[in-house]
């Protein structure tokens, strides 16, 4: 069975693992931060069975990133290989917060551009 809370909560059990997802996925367009055609990333994932350790690997790559890495802009040449069209990350380009846990509560926290006065921007 389950109860109605008058206000949704995380599951106590679940909330880490919850706040290393938030960490690994873009806030804006929802992809994963990695890049699987990443060589280095590829390689680290390639060789991990195990779906806990292999969630390590991926955060411990993720965790780091702070912008959501865009394509390229493809120059539209007459010339082009099928062989150079390669399937890019296709990310937003959008910044990237850090997620703060603080009791049974998570937060984003925008990092200070140079031009804002505002220590930093907080969302619950």
């Amino acid at each position: 069975g389950h109860i109605e809370l008058a206000r949704p909560v995380f599951h106590p059990g679940f909330i880490i693992k919850v706040k290393k997802i938030l960490e690994c996925i873009c806030v804006n367009c929802g992809r994963l931060k990695a890049d699987t055609s990443d060589p280095n990333f590829a390689d680290r994932i390639r060789h991990v069975r195990d779906p806990k350790a292999r969630m390590q690997v991926v955060w411990n790559f993720c965790k780091s990133k702070m912008v959501c890495e865009p394509d390229e802009p493809k120059e539209e040449n007459d010339q082009m290989d099928v062989e150079d069209a390669k399937k890019g990350h296709g990310g937003c380009g959008a910044a990237q917060p850090l997620v703060r846990k603080e009791g049974l509560k998570l937060f984003v926290q925008y990092k200070r551009s140079k031009d804002e006065d505002e220590e930093s921007k907080t969302l619950q």
